[in-house]
């Protein structure tokens, strides 16, 4: 009798073992499978993180605040700052700090200096410094065996601008002497430098970039104005140039800029600009000088109301570390306390989250394009959204 229930608790044992074991292949199998597959399977991606990971490069960052069960008719669509630019740098190089040159009837001691240039194509200028300490004689200067100098060399000569068509990626400057006059054969000429140096000038230029914005165009629907508002801060003074801005390539605004204010600028743009299917293109052009341009937003309004669209825009560079697998796209939103319930439509994608936690990330990498973006969020409960990002993470 005793032997039969050992027997019987024997038994039971081991089908809690089975059972354990069936469990944990679930687990690890769910935990193996694609994020997507996963996703799908589990219906929802939510869990809690401290934080973005570590590499992470934030592309879309908004705070939307209150979202309502229904909809507006005002659209609003951020855009990243933006800074134009045409401006000039100079660097010093030092080459030596002292140099003597000289020559007579039994000697010819002139001086070779050799020196490099990697970055040619964006040098502006070039020119060379010296400090004179004594001198006689008349002196001649080559540039890769050209003559860029010839005479009696003072300080109010320098310095020598050295023509960047003698250039080449391994310079060579060379020092020479004339000799001593036949009445002064018997002398020595020379020259005594220091602080032997190139000033190098840059010109750096960014004069034009582009910015993506999404307009929700449904059916039927129609915008009945659209305007640009931005902050225009001079970082410099010295150049006053003109901006020229453009929406899908047709010209909206060419003026002259004008740094005593920093008020808000607002710009309405031309409704029959903006493209069919919602998407635009904003272009921005300068001629010269430094500018920022901040708090950069479009602000739609619709005929009909809509609900809350975002635009960001994925390089073909991101986008094809994204397609191998190599990197992943990821929505995080914080909340409020309560309960939280919305479908998102990314692209032609969509998918909807129902918690009561603050936090929500989700996949979706497959959902989207290269190029311009959008997210719309549909509530289906009054709730706050405290934060919006969309990260490429290491996969």
């Amino acid at each position: 009798m005793l032997f039969k229930r050992q027997k019987q608790g024997q038994g039971g044992i081991e089908i809690s073992v089975l059972v354990i074991l069936i469990a944990m292949f679930i687990v690890i199998y769910v935990i193996l499978l694609p994020p997507a597959e996963r996703d799908e399977l589990l219906n929802e991606t939510s869990i809690t993180l401290p934080g973005l990971p570590v590499g992470a490069k934030v592309i879309l960052s908004e705070s939307p605040g209150n979202v309502f069960s229904y909809s507006k008719n005002i659209q609003t669509a951020k855009i990243e700052p933006i800074h134009l630019y045409s401006r000039d740098n100079a660097e010093t190089t030092s080459l030596v700090k002292g140099l003597r040159i000289a020559r007579n009837l039994l000697k010819d001691s002139y001086r070779t200096i050799l020196f490099t240039i990697d970055d040619i194509d964006t040098l502006k200028e070039l020119k060379l410094f010296m400090l004179v300490s004594d001198s006689q004689g008349r002196l001649t200067i080559r540039l890769n065996d050209n003559i860029v100098y010839q005479g009696f060399l003072t300080g109010d000569q320098l310095p020598i601008t050295l023509p960047t068509q003698y250039l080449k990626t391994n310079n060579k400057l060379e020092f020479s002497l004339n000799l001593p006059g036949v009445t002064e054969f018997y002398k020595t000429n020379y020259y005594l430098l220091e602080d032997v140096s190139l000033i190098k000038v840059h010109s750096k230029t960014k004069k034009e970039t582009e910015r993506f914005f999404f307009v929700d165009m449904e059916e039927n629907q129609k915008v009945k104005n659209v305007k640009l508002h931005y902050i225009l801060s001079c970082n410099s003074l010295d150049e006053r140039g003109s901006l020229d801005i453009k929406l899908n390539g047709r010209l909206q605004s060419k003026d002259a800029v004008f740094c005593e204010y920093n008020d808000e600028i607002i710009l309405p743009l031309e409704e029959e600009d903006l493209n069919k299917d919602g998407r635009n293109l904003l272009s921005f052009k300068i001629d010269k000088g430094d500018y920022s341009l901040e708090q950069v937003r479009i602000v739609s309004e619709l005929t009909k109301s809509t609900y809350p669209k975002y635009v960001f825009d994925i390089d073909s560079d991101e986008f094809a570390e994204l397609e191998s697998g190599a990197k992943k796209l990821n929505l995080r939103m914080t909340f409020s306390e309560g309960r939280n319930k919305a479908t998102l439509f990314v692209q032609d994608s969509q998918f909807s989250f129902d918690t009561n936690k603050k936090e929500y990330v989700k996949d979706i990498t497959k959902m989207v394009d290269n190029g311009a973006n959008f997210i719309k969020i549909v509530p289906k409960e009054n709730f706050e959204i405290k934060s919006l990002k969309i990260s490429i993470d290491n996969a």
